[in-house]
């Protein structure tokens, strides 16, 4: 065996250029590889970010049927809610509970005396909204709502326009109450302008302090939303499942990808074309190291003759020529695996900023979600393996071919053409 690795690093010396023209195209298929997943997972772990801390969460609890039916009736009552906070409280430190935010939603009508406009009514806790989701980030004009601040609104850019109001200004929200065929309305004076980069958001949004909310949709101590922030998104799915075997069936807890099924749809359909992408190019860098392979063995005839004639068995030569292809996957993938790393390493630290792509006005969003900017990669160790592995794999079984016509029988009538 021992013979047999020698000849085969020996004979990927002797063509250099050839050698290093197939470690470089297998290299640089597999670093593009690498790019391309780092950057579409960072891209979908930045959009499901964006999407949950806008109104959203990574987990939610919520009174059954509210996600599928909402309304306003449809609410989490004061022992619901000291469950779900004792639950939360007990959870272990490893799934790294960020923030808790409780919320109620209702549809109404925001009226100035310049205008009027349906909104969307969204009652919060301003502390641990303003640490848990962007809405501060967003604000293009004054302050998010503080605690204990009273009758304050944060309302869209959109709403602001219809409305012609700014800061400081008055307006009047009106929305059905809960058990109650009656309007409750209740005065407002904006505290702050947000521009969320989404059309409905910015067209719609009115957020106050959740007291004002109860009080005017007359639910006291209730809730139509308990929110969790994790530090990680990919705990979600883990914590949604243990919440419904722990908490009581009057209470639904879904995931974020449950509660966004567009993004979960988009971010699947964008794989999928990501995947097609990568398949059809490893698809050409195959037929690039097949030829390389194939044709070192058809112009080595002479040389299998004589192996032969002192011989070297058939299975020593398919041995030799497998053994030159295990060689050449192996420092193809460690240059391909420093290179796509790096990059990673770069992209991952400085990004990749889209307005070199578009002309950079305005917010691009897709499935409900903002896209930030600039793209960062997130790469995982099981991607690098998975890669890493499907090109170790591709180059030893297209490997087999070469191999089986360097063990066939050769003709020692080629040695006389030496």
């Amino acid at each position: 065996m021992k013979i047999i690795l020698k000849l085969a690093w020996r004979n990927l010396g002797r063509n250099r250029r050839r050698t290093a023209l197939t470690v470089a195209t297998v290299a640089l298929g597999l670093a593009l590889l690498l790019v391309t997943l780092g950057l579409g997972d960072g891209s979908h772990l930045q959009m499901i970010d964006n999407a949950v801390r806008m109104g959203s969460g990574h987990v939610l609890i919520q009174s059954r049927g509210y996600h599928a039916h909402g309304g306003v009736q449809r609410a989490l009552g004061e022992e619901t809610r000291s469950r779900v906070r004792a639950w939360i409280e007990q959870l272990e430190d490893g799934l790294r509970v960020e923030n808790v935010v409780e919320r109620v939603f209702a549809s109404g009508l925001a009226s100035s005396a310049d205008g009027s406009t349906g909104v969307r009514i969204i009652g919060t806790q301003p502390g641990p909204e303003g640490e848990a989701s962007k809405f501060d980030e967003k604000l293009v004009k004054g302050e998010f709502v503080r605690p204990g601040a009273g009758d304050q609104a944060v309302i869209g850019s959109g709403v602001a326009r219809k409305l012609r109001v700014g800061l400081g200004s008055k307006f009047v929200v009106l929305s059905q109450a809960a058990g109650s065929s009656e309007l409750q309305s209740r005065l407002l004076r904006v505290s702050g302008v947000v521009q969320a980069g989404l059309e409905d958001l910015d067209q719609s949004l009115v957020i106050i302090p959740l007291e004002v909310a109860q009080e005017l949709l007359l639910l006291p101590d209730q809730v139509h939303q308990v929110a969790v922030f994790l530090e990680e998104a990919e705990a979600s799915a883990a914590l949604a499942r243990r919440g419904r075997m722990d908490l009581p069936e009057s209470a639904e807890v879904l995931d974020w990808a449950e509660a966004m099924p567009e993004l979960t749809e988009f971010i699947r359909i964008d794989d999928a074309g990501n995947y097609l992408f990568n398949g059809i190019f490893l698809l050409l860098i195959a037929f690039v190291v097949l030829n390389t392979l194939l044709m070192s063995a058809l112009e080595r005839k002479r040389e299998y003759a004589l192996l032969d004639a002192i011989g070297l068995s058939p299975s020593g030569r398919f041995s030799m020529m497998f053994t030159e292809a295990v060689l050449l996957a192996l420092l193809s993938t460690s240059v391909g695996l420093a290179l796509g790393y790096g990059v990673h390493l770069y992209l991952e630290s400085s990004g990749l900023p889209l307005d070199a792509f578009y002309d950079g006005e305005g917010e691009l969003s897709a499935a409900g979600a903002v896209m930030d900017p600039v793209l960062y990669s997130r790469l995982s160790a099981e991607r690098l393996v998975a890669s890493a592995s499907i090109i170790l794999s591709l180059t030893l079984i297209l490997a087999l071919v070469p191999a089986w016509r360097a063990g066939r029988r050769v003709s020692v009538q080629l040695l006389g053409r030496m």
